[in-house]
């Protein structure tokens, strides 16, 4: 094989290769020709300078008469060859008649040799072009009479050999040489298929797999006639653990895998997984993690959940008490969470009494085990005994983790009716075994009339509790209570008389710092966001940067700790949040954010609510560092129009790519989707390095690997995939066709993607095959690569490792920049700029309205002039920018 591929060819870089000819014989290399001629005599064997520095041996006939003159080659070996082609050069003198005779060529299959000169045989009859007069010298007939005729057809041989005849009678005749081979295919390997070379017409050849790849269907090719194989019917594919390169397969680096399913390339391992060698077929699960059979691998390995928090007992009369809990902070990164009850009880007053499973008398309303809900009513309690009621958090791997069960319970110890009740998290008291033992409940039993009457009077003064205290809190609305995980605390009064509504005006005045009720938000909620929610007096907003879609940018001063002051950007979201399980649900993806840690995604600092009077919910605002270059796609303007006094090269353009790849990589590789990356949404630092920014569309698909959109929102129709538009699946892979718009949006320095289209327009254009054209000076290998990110079906969309990886590639055939230097340059561009009152200076000196850190999901049309038509120019800002769509096949048209 080491030898096949030394001399074949590599079809993945030639295409089809060439031909090989096999020479069976050449005179021109005879030292003596050896034929026999008839009459003998009449043909003489002699050197002269035909065509040559060097005398060649030439066989000549030339008599008076007409008389017919042969001459039979020795017997030649076929070899492997199936079809003969012949290479002669010869010369006729001029006749008397001016009929001039043919020179005939015979050919005598046999498979022994033959003694003499044999009737028939004849394949081809030969003219020259021009004859040579009888005056003529051997160097004017070589160099203005000798005929050469090449790769002559001598048709099939069949047996084991041959013999070449010439017969001619004419006056005089020069075979000056000969030459008969055969053509075959060369050795190939493409496709992972190695074939060995081939003579034409030999039929149907197999090919062998190249190392590590595993056949799917038999390979095979014909050689063609012409010597050229034909295509390659079979496939091979690389094994388990092996991805394709060029024509090899190897191994998956560590911390990749492939299963031999799998299409493409190693893909990084799920989270909480890991390889422990190179070429894993798949990822084995971290220590106390999981993997179901029935989940999908996407999803990684996942964990029981923690125990649950704020378990809390109160009694209704000396017999009914109610257990109330909040999910854990954890849940194992698995959505489902089920829950279990059970009860201990001592008796008597004698100190270090053990506990004991509580009698059938205690009943759990609705149950004691495979609760969803987070209360259960306890029933039957005896006023004279304590009680230890614990609360077990269990999911689907749970059954496979026992030994972590004890972090997954929480406990609450009743003492005899002492209220307020302890409340205490860890193990069941005294016990061996972690697990909580379930209520007898679970067998079937009648319960007392008297219990249940005591449940229902329970349950109404309950229900009488509850109203009485909302009443009053309607009616009082000057004191708001937040509660925190082990005591409550009183809020500031609110002044009835301020409004939150914004008025209209030039120069907007920032919201200033409201408190805001949490009412509805359980305290297992607000315990779990304690490291993302911050005290609203912790910001100051200063100017309005910006508005757009989705809510406007502040500036602003973020104080997290006493001395600490942080100069930041706030953005407002108001859009995707029309009730408290929204704000719940984005609170807790938000969380999820804040534990980004990504040189190229920009950090989460944190997040308050503010209320509005208008408003049943509180807005969040959305805590980001401060950028003071902005977003990419103004910055790309800026200089193509001249605002910024410089040419940002065409490395400083790719390293802008290969840092937005490196960024959706990481968030890929944390189960979030972006669904609105754009060059508006990724932020230049002082460094030059771009960070992906703005996650106002972001979704966690870690429980799933897809998002269906079913609600109305505003999208950036024009970076979507063909399946977002059509149904509005979103997946990583649709990021991956958001990823090559915003690399032709970063060569065309920051033009508008499909100019002339119509947003309504655009998903009858995609389906028919149209892609966006390359942008001017765009080079062709980097073409490739936006359109691989343009592909009809998602799985054949590369991943942004690979597209990383190859945008560093065409980056490293560049001449190379100093980084240090390219920074310093480019920095100070924007320091001109910004002394000329660039938009992107954000000092008193700066336009009305410039925006000098955008972090707006587009333009509005209240942008700065760097961002406004200039003359010959197409729209920078155009009307259906984000288009509102409802639901899977309905594109709402209202560009």
């Amino acid at each position: 094989m080491l030898l096949l591929w030394m001399c074949g060819c590599f079809l993945g870089f030639t295409g089809q290769c060439r031909s090989e000819d096999v020479e069976l014989f050449n005179s021109v290399k005879q030292t003596y020709w050896e034929w026999t001629s008839n009459p003998r005599r009449d043909w003489d064997v002699t050197n002269l300078k035909l065509g040559s520095d060097t005398p060649v041996l030439v066989y000549q006939a030339c008599t008076d008469g007409n008389s017919r003159r042969t001459l039979l080659s020795p017997w030649i070996d076929r070899g492997e060859s199936s079809r003969l082609l012949l290479d002669v050069a010869f010369a006729q003198e001029e006749e008397p008649s001016k009929m001039l005779s043919p020179l005939e060529v015979h050919l005598f299959q046999s498979n022994t040799e033959l003694k003499k000169w044999q009737d028939g045989g004849k394949v081809l009859s030969l003219h020259v072009s021009r004859q040579f007069p009888a005056s003529a010298t051997p160097e004017q007939i070589s160099s203005d009479y000798l005929n050469r005729s090449l790769a002559l057809n001598l048709g099939t041989v069949t047996q084991g050999g041959f013999h070449l005849g010439f017969s001619y009678s004419g006056s005089c005749l020069y075979v000056a040489s000969v030459r008969v081979y055969y053509r075959r295919c060369p050795g190939v390997i493409g496709d992972l298929v190695a074939f060995e070379e081939a003579g034409v017409e030999s039929g149907p050849q197999t090919g062998s797999c190249v190392l590590g790849a595993l056949q799917v269907s038999p390979p095979i090719r014909e050689c063609t006639v012409d010597g050229t194989w034909t295509p390659l019917q079979g496939e091979c594919v690389c094994g388990a653990g092996l991805e394709r390169v060029d024509e090899t397969c190897q191994a998956c680096r560590a911390g990749y895998y492939r299963p031999a399913s799998e299409p493409g390339g190693c893909l990084s391992c799920p989270p909480n997984s890991r390889t422990a060698m190179e070429g894993a077929e798949k990822c084995d699960c971290v220590h106390g993690y999981s993997r179901l059979q029935a989940d999908p691998y996407l999803l990684g390995c996942t964990k029981p959940p923690s125990a649950p928090v704020n378990v809390t007992a109160r009694h209704h009369n000396d017999t009914l008490l109610t257990l109330w809990w909040d999910p854990p902070r954890d849940l194992g990164g698995r959505q489902e969470v089920m829950y279990s009850v059970g009860c201990l009880q001592r008796e008597g007053t004698v100190f270090g009494r053990r506990w004991e499973s509580c009698g059938r008398e205690v009943v759990f309303l609705p149950a004691s085990v495979g609760l969803t809900n987070t209360s259960v009513s306890v029933a039957g309690v005896n006023p004279h005994s304590d009680y230890s009621l614990s609360v077990q958090a269990r999911n689907n791997v749970s059954i496979h983790q026992k030994w972590s069960a004890s972090s997954s319970v929480s406990t609450v110890t009743i003492q005899r009716l002492k209220i307020p009740v302890i409340v205490t998290v860890g193990p069941v008291p005294n016990t061996t075994d972690p697990q909580v033992v379930p209520s007898p409940q679970g067998e079937k039993r009648m319960v007392s009339p008297w219990i249940l009457m005591g449940a229902m009077l329970g349950g109404l003064l309950l229900l009488l509790a509850i109203i009485i205290p909302l009443a009053v809190c309607t009616r009082r609305r000057k004191h708001s209570v937040l509660r925190n995980d082990n005591q409550e605390v009183e809020l500031l009064t609110l002044n009835p008389g301020v409004t939150y509504r914004r008025t209209e005006q030039t120069n907007p005045e920032p919201p200033q710092p409201t408190t805001v009720q949490l009412q509805g938000f359980s305290g297992g909620l607000l315990a779990t966001l304690e490291d993302v929610l911050v005290e609203r007096d912790q910001l100051t907003l200063g100017k309005e940067l910006g508005k757009g879609e989705f809510g406007a940018v502040y500036e602003g001063v973020f104080t997290p700790e006493n001395g600490l002051v942080i100069r930041v950007a706030v953005k407002t979201m108001r859009v995707g949040i029309h009730s408290q399980e929204d704000l719940q649900d984005f609170l807790k993806e938000v969380e999820i954010m804040k534990s980004f840690d990504h040189d190229n995604v920009v950090r989460l600092l944190g997040v308050t609510l503010e209320s509005e009077q208008d408003s049943p919910l509180p807005v969040p605002l959305v805590i980001l560092p401060f950028m003071k270059h902005g977003d990419l796609r103004r910055f790309l303007i800026a200089t193509r129009y001249g605002d910024i006094p410089m040419f940002v090269p065409h490395q400083s353009l790719l390293r802008f790519m290969i840092d937005i790849a490196a960024g959706m990589e990481y968030l890929s590789s944390q189960g979030f989707l972006h669904r609105d990356l754009a060059a508006r949404n990724c932020m230049l630092g002082d460094d030059l390095r771009v960070s992906v920014a703005d996650f106002g569309l972001s979704k966690n698909i870690l429980s799933n690997n897809y998002y269906r959109q079913t609600v109305a929102i505003r999208v950036p129709i024009k970076w979507m995939a063909v399946e977002s538009l059509s149904e509005s699946i979103y997946t990583t892979k649709s990021d991956v066709w958001s990823f090559g718009v915003t690399i032709w949006e970063i060569v065309s320095r920051g033009r508008t993607p499909y100019p002339g289209v119509n947003n309504h327009e655009l998903l009858d254009l995609l389906t028919s095959g149209y892609r966006l054209k390359p942008p001017d000076d765009c080079d062709p290998p980097l073409y490739e690569v936006m359109r691989s990110c343009w592909h009809d079906e998602p799985s054949q969309r590369p991943h942004f490792r690979e597209l990383g990886e190859k945008l560093k590639a065409l980056l490293s055939q560049l001449p190379g920049l100093e980084a240090s230097q390219e920074a310093h340059y480019i920095n100070q561009g924007l320091e001109v700029a910004a002394s000329q009152g660039v938009a992107y200076e954000d000092g008193p000196e700066a336009e009305e309205g410039a925006v000098g850190n955008v972090y707006l999901p587009a333009p509005t049309r209240s942008a700065p002039p760097l961002a406004a038509k200039r003359e010959g120019e197409e729209d920078e800002v155009e009307d259906g920018y984000l288009l509102s769509v409802k639901v899977a096949s309905a594109v709402k048209r209202d560009d």
